[in-house]
């Protein structure tokens, strides 16, 4: 119970401290100047991921938030979940399956999912204790034999088809607000919501635009210090540093017209973004900067109204 109290404390102060350099940002060209490390005790840095093995193209969603996805065929990847994971509790996973990349009726085989014992569909999920010090990056074991979620195939050919889980998150020893309080974006004009939302993504476009690194910052300080809290500090570093900077600064003078976007919410209509409707970056963040080489890179962002203010807020990326 000590233990759990004075990792709770700590996290407080973590968040004080934080929110203290944001203050003085405000009169300091509004740089952000991050220069703690969370106090949460190294052995409780635990990070939930999910692991998928799959044959075909999939979305993956944590708690009716998009989280990963990938269009094309064969994809091993891990993804961790801590990033929008605000606290413990049951958390509901869901991913959809799509159609093979070259499909010739543009339908889901079942056998495109199980196909035998050896070529199948994998979901593992696991908990970790991260350790950049460690060879693997985490120092347990991974049991993946007794961590992978049961797979149903569909009865026949379909256009996609969703699968759901309930986790149980229960060793996180952080709780974040994130959007937990935030305002239900699905219940109010659409059109007008639609307008706002266009409005806040074109004052970011602008700003990278422009190349006013700090004032990009600024606007997702929240982000960032939940991010830190989340991942308990790692890359601490990048957050303030000029790589990170200069990173964002490539998008000076290529970012692109918003254009061919949808607006789609997320978490149950507590987050907003837009999205490319159609063409070659279908489903990439209306956000995009093209340089003259050819590069395309995409400046996604999740944006929610917080529980009393009329005014957005990005709270993740």
């Amino acid at each position: 119970m000590n233990n759990t109290i004075n990792i709770l404390t700590c996290t407080v102060l973590f968040l004080l401290t934080i929110a203290s350099y944001s203050c003085s940002n405000k009169s300091n060209d509004n740089k952000l100047i991050i220069q703690n490390k969370t106090q949460i005790e190294k052995n409780k840095h635990i990070t939930y991921a999910v692991h998928v093995n799959a044959k075909t193209p999939y979305e993956l969603y944590l708690d009716d938030i998009l989280i990963d996805r990938f269009y094309e065929n064969n994809m091993n990847r891990s993804t961790d979940l801590n990033t929008y994971l605000l606290n413990n509790g049951t958390h509901k996973l869901k991913i959809r399956y799509l159609p093979l990349s070259d499909s010739q009726d543009g339908l889901l085989d079942p056998k495109d999912i199980i196909f035998n014992k050896d070529s199948r569909w994998h979901i593992y999920f696991v908990s970790l204790n991260k350790d950049p010090e460690a060879p693997l990056g985490y120092t347990n074991e991974i049991d993946y034999g007794s961590s992978a979620l049961n797979i149903i195939t569909p009865p026949k050919k379909v256009p996609f088809w969703e699968q759901e889980w309930d986790l149980e998150i229960k060793d996180l020893p952080y709780k974040l607000k994130g959007w937990s309080e935030s305002e239900d974006l699905s219940k109010v004009n659409q059109d007008e919501l639609k307008k706002e939302v266009v409005a806040f993504f074109e004052e970011q476009r602008l700003l990278l635009n422009e190349g006013k690194v700090d004032e990009y910052l600024q606007l997702g300080l929240k982000k960032d210090q939940e991010l830190i809290v989340a991942t308990y500090g790692e890359d601490l570093e990048y957050y303030n540093s000029q790589e990170r900077k200069k990173n964002i600064l490539r998008a000076k003078g290529d970012m692109l017209p918003l254009e061919n976007y949808t607006l789609e919410l997320f978490a149950n209509g507590r987050l907003a973004t837009l999205i490319i409707a159609s063409g070659q970056y279908k489903n990439w963040s209306a956000l995009l900067s093209k340089s003259e080489k050819g590069r395309v890179s995409g400046w996604g962002i999740l944006v929610h109204k917080p529980k009393g203010s009329s005014q957005f807020e990005i709270i993740r990326k």
